[in-house]
């Protein structure tokens, strides 16, 4: 499995540094912190699994601040 900086995006989402087939959504989303998410990724049609992480700058509210908001 690869961890990259994923920059390739597809009508779907992203596509797959493999076989180029679009891939629309992670397979799974881990929060690792407040601020950071990492999705697994697994095209449907190689079975190519890659890793992107996604950081939410500091002004952004986090997932807990805007849950209490509510």
């Amino acid at each position: 499995m690869a961890t990259t900086a994923f920059t390739a995006r597809s009508v779907y989402g992203l596509t797959c540094e493999q076989c180029g087939d679009g891939v629309i959504a992670p397979e799974t989303s881990k929060y690792v912190s407040e601020r950071h998410v990492r999705h697994l990724w697994r095209c449907t049609d190689c079975s190519y699994q890659f890793e992107t992480s996604a950081y939410l700058p500091p002004d952004f509210k986090s997932i807990n601040e805007v849950i209490a908001s509510q």
